[in-house]
C-alpha cells in the first residue's frame, strides 16, 4: 500500500497541484488540514480516496478535527495537531494515540517534517507546502506499507 500524506497547504494552489502530481499513483490520500479549501478545488481530478481533517485555518471544513482509519493492519489517528499542542511537544499527543489504540499518529501544524517513535507509538509529519511558512522547505509525505512493514518519507519540492 502506498499512501501520500500532505497538508498545511495555505492557499499554495501550485505547490499542491505539484505535490500530487509528484507523489504519483498512491491508494490513498491522507491530508492533516489547513488548507480545505484548496484541496476541494482539484480533489475531484484525483482517482483515489482522500482522508481528511479541519485544521485550525480550515472554518467551514466538511471534514472532522480526528479521523481513525486502517491502513493494513496499522491503525491510525489522522488529526491537525492545533488541539495536543504539538508546537509545545509531542506528549499529548502521544498520549491520546495510544488512548486510543492506535499504532500511528499522522498530523500537522507544526509545518516541520518529523518521523519519530514517542514510547513505541509512531508519529509522523508530511511538513507543510506552504513555502513562507517552513524554514525546511516545501514538503509532502509518503507512508508505504508492505509485508516487511511500514516505511516513511519526506519528499522535497
Amino acid at each position: 500500500m502506498r499512501v501520500g500524506v500532505l497538508g498545511d497547504i495555505h492557499g499554495n494552489l501550485d505547490g499542491l497541484k505539484q505535490a500530487l502530481r509528484a507523489m504519483g499513483p498512491v491508494d490513498r490520500l491522507l491530508f492533516t488540514g489547513d488548507g480545505y479549501r484548496d484541496l476541494s478545488k482539484v480533489k475531484d481530478s484525483f482517482m483515489y480516496p482522500i482522508v481528511g481533517v479541519s485544521g485550525n485555518c480550515d472554518l467551514y471544513s466538511e471534514y472532522p478535527v480526528d479521523q481513525f482509519i486502517e491502513l493494513e493492519q496499522y491503525r491510525v489517528m489522522l488529526t491537525h495537531g492545533h488541539r495536543y499542542g504539538v508546537k509545545m511537544g509531542l506528549t499529548t499527543i502521544g498520549l491520546a494515540g495510544r488512548e486510543r489504540g492506535v499504532d500511528l499518529v499522522v498530523f500537522g501544524h507544526t509545518h516541520l517534517p518529523l518521523i519519530t517513535e514517542w514510547e513505541g507509538l509512531k508519529l509522523f509529519n508530511p511538513g507543510t507546502l506552504c513555502r513562507e511558512r517552513s524554514f525546511r522547505g516545501v514538503t509532502y509525505g509518503l507512508i508505504e506499507i508492505n509485508r516487511d512493514g511500514i516505511r516513511f518519507f519526506h519528499e522535497r519540492l
